[in-house]
């Protein structure tokens, strides 16, 4: 009994001089990406429309150090809107093309100096092609006739009879109409040029007013970069390939090819009525091998249109904005939450720039 207490007695003691198992060392603390910081680059200002609360869509002029003037909200969605500028800056107008539910569309001429606007509805006596100013800084809008219009024959010749004149109508013709050109005067639209041609949207290209516009809602964004498509069994596109098994989606198209002062820049192009970029995007970088830009981050079926100045590169995504130093091939700046990005227009004197129904620019 004596010799059973000592054994237990000797395990209790073994027991109480045991130390407690030390605590498992504590995981160290999750390292946060590297984020680099944006470079440096000169000043820049972007011209985006975003969506107003509680509707309608509110264009303005953001600087690169984040800096924004709201220039005018219109009753209308951001989709859709249109922009031309006078040539010496400082007049500009805003489109709403409308549609038959809303009459003829609008415009709103803004003054970029004090900030004044005010909207006027569209002519009422056909389509409006493209609204814009010319080199003296009047409104002009580019209308399609859409009435019924009285055809006469005057030998083989035929033309049509309009506000008491005879409209030749050109040969070869067979949908022939008419086109005008209105100007904004004192208050009201005056028409100034009415000439015969066939009958569709287009037809206010053949317009003499129209080659005489600085600057248009359709006409091309000068400082837009033109896309080249490649071969598909280019070295080029078998790179991208190799370097991009999986685009995101499977829109039919094509790599292209875009020069810009820092090299060339890679995008998905589709294919159809109208082409256009879109994701996924690729350049370049220091070690020679392909990448995605720099914070790009767009949705996998993102239209991108690609704009340069300068040293500057513009990628617009659909609500999106990246900016890059094209020198280092760094994000110079970010913005989310925009639509229609593009760089503002620089005043100085323009020649007509030829308006042409070829760009869906905002």
């Amino acid at each position: 009994m004596v010799r059973t207490s000592c054994l237990v007695s000797a395990v209790l003691l073994m027991s109480a001089c045991q130390k407690p198992p030390e605590p498992s060392p504590a995981a160290p603390p999750a390292v946060p990406p590297v984020v680099a910081a944006p470079v440096k680059v000169a000043p820049f200002s972007l011209s985006v429309l975003q969506d107003a609360a509680p509707s309608g869509c509110t264009w303005s002029r953001l600087e690169s150090d984040g800096g924004r003037r709201a220039l005018v909200t219109v009753d209308a969605a951001c989709d859709g809107l249109q922009l031309a500028w006078s040539a010496d800056g400082l007049h500009a107008a805003v489109r709403d093309p409308g549609g038959s539910a809303r009459g003829p569309g609008r415009v709103w001429t803004v003054d970029l100096g004090s900030g004044q606007a005010s909207a006027q509805l569209l002519p009422d006596e056909g389509q409006t092609g493209a609204v814009g100013f010319d080199s003296v800084g009047r409104l002009v809008a580019l209308v399609a006739h859409t009435g019924d219009l009285v055809r006469r024959a005057d030998g083989a010749r035929e033309s049509f009879l309009f506000d008491g004149r005879r409209i030749p109508i050109p040969e070869g013709e067979e949908g022939a109409g008419l086109a005008h050109a209105f100007r904004w005067e004192a208050g009201a639209w005056k028409r100034i040029e009415t000439v015969a041609t066939r009958g569709d949207a287009d037809a206010v290209f053949a317009l003499t007013t129209a080659e005489m516009l600085v600057s248009s809602t359709v006409s091309a964004d000068p400082d837009a970069l033109v896309a080249q498509a490649l071969d598909e069994g280019s070295q080029d596109a078998a790179r991208l390939d190799a370097v991009v098994p999986d685009r995101g989606h499977d829109l039919f198209g094509g790599w292209a090819r875009v020069e810009s002062r820092g090299g060339p820049l890679f995008a998905w192009q589709t294919v159809g009525e109208q082409t256009a970029l879109m994701m996924p995007v690729r350049w370049e970088v220091d070690d020679g091998h392909l990448a995605e830009p720099q914070g790009l981050a767009l949705p996998a079926r993102s239209p991108v249109r690609a704009m340069a100045r300068g040293d500057l590169l513009l990628l617009a995504g659909t609500t999106q904005a990246r900016v890059y130093d094209v020198g280092t091939r760094r994000l110079a700046a970010s913005f989310d939450g925009i639509q229609g990005a593009r760089f503002w227009p620089a005043p100085g004197p323009r020649v007509p720039q030829s308006a042409t129904a070829a760009t869906g620019q905002h």
